[in-house]
């Protein structure tokens, strides 16, 4: 089969479109033959370039990435009794064993996938599969901060960081969906009304407005009871912890904005609030992902599809900029 694999750490160039061997399922694995893996700038283009923030997952080249593909079944082996052969489905990235389909075992950058039996999950038929990359990729994770986490509450403020991003975007629409109200905040006009479109109640430009004062004014100087926060920008984070109401939460997976951030700790204490970091997700979390999705009521934006053989250009893409949708590879167009 053909696959993108990288046999040393670098720029985009070193992925290279060639043959590997087939997988051949184990017990409790199956084979899916990809349809759609989406390229992310964290779990892909930092990993390729051997990013120092990556070190600690030890993903070692040869190696091919690629966390969250979606497919159709090709072959079962022993022991496993679903989903059946030609099933449609989506890979969730954590492996039973604690790591990530992608990073600690060659991922869905292929035509063909191999996987333990546990993480892979049937999508809707109303999902293709380049959206439902997107959706399994974000929804579980969305719904473990959100629920797991922050505890949202229908009727609570929500100020959603990074709006128009993946993890953002997503976010707003499961707000929406349990009846919270949503600020969408990001750092153009254009990004600020992708998440207007998804549903949020209002919007704000961090780089052309004041950001802490724009939430206040909407809530009537209460603040917001949750930030779902992915950026880890050193320059919006004081503005996001200072927008939080009296024993607010703060749920955050994200450090793409750099990571290190000052806290302003007489906030912190005087407010009473409390901020959570998290990853991952619980099997209940992938069912009220794909009910939401089922019912139309999540989705997730996607910009540009590329054939496998150009995904060192969808990851030169990823590191020109945030492109406002998902950047995703389909194996299937060579």
């Amino acid at each position: 089969m053909k696959a993108a694999i990288f046999h040393e750490f670098g720029p985009p160039d070193v992925l290279r479109y060639e043959d590997v061997p087939d997988p051949v399922p184990g017990p409790g694995e199956l084979v899916v033959k990809v349809h759609a893996v989406t390229v992310n700038r964290v779990l892909d283009c930092r990993v390729r370039e051997g990013h120092p923030s990556q070190a600690r997952r030890k993903v070692k080249p040869p190696h091919v990435l690629g966390v969250d593909p979606t497919g159709v079944v090709a072959a079962l082996g022993e022991g496993v009794d679903g989903p059946k052969v030609g099933a449609r489905v989506a890979c969730i990235s954590q492996l039973p064993t604690g790591g990530m389909l992608g990073l600690q075992c060659w991922g869905g950058d292929a035509e063909y996938v191999k996987v333990p039996v546990s993480i892979v999950t049937e999508i809707p038929d109303n999902l293709d599969f380049a959206e439902a990359g997107g959706v399994m990729r974000h929804g579980p994770m969305a719904h473990y901060l959100l629920f797991d986490l922050a505890k949202l509450q229908p009727g609570e403020d929500v100020l959603i960081m990074g709006a128009a991003g993946g993890l953002g975007s997503t976010g707003i629409q499961i707000c929406k969906a349990h009846g919270a109200r949503v600020i969408a905040t990001a750092g153009s006009d254009e990004r600020v009304q992708v998440g207007m479109e998804l549903g949020a109640d209002a919007g704000v430009n961090y780089n052309k407005a004041d950001l802490t004062e724009a939430v206040m004014a909407f809530t009537d100087g209460k603040g917001v009871e949750v930030v779902f926060e992915n950026i880890s920008n050193p320059q919006t984070w004081p503005a996001a912890l200072a927008s939080m109401a009296h024993k607010g939460r703060m749920v955050t997976a994200g450090a793409h904005g750099g990571g290190t951030v000052a806290l302003d700790c007489q906030i912190l204490y005087h407010r009473n609030l409390h901020i959570m970091g998290g990853t991952g997700n619980t099997k209940a979390n992938v069912i009220d992902t794909l009910l939401l999705a089922e019912a139309g009521r999540l989705r997730s934006r996607v910009e540009k599809i590329l054939p496998l053989s150009d995904a060192a250009e969808g990851h030169r893409i990823i590191e020109s900029g945030i492109p406002l949708g998902k950047i995703v590879l389909d194996p299937t167009l060579g």
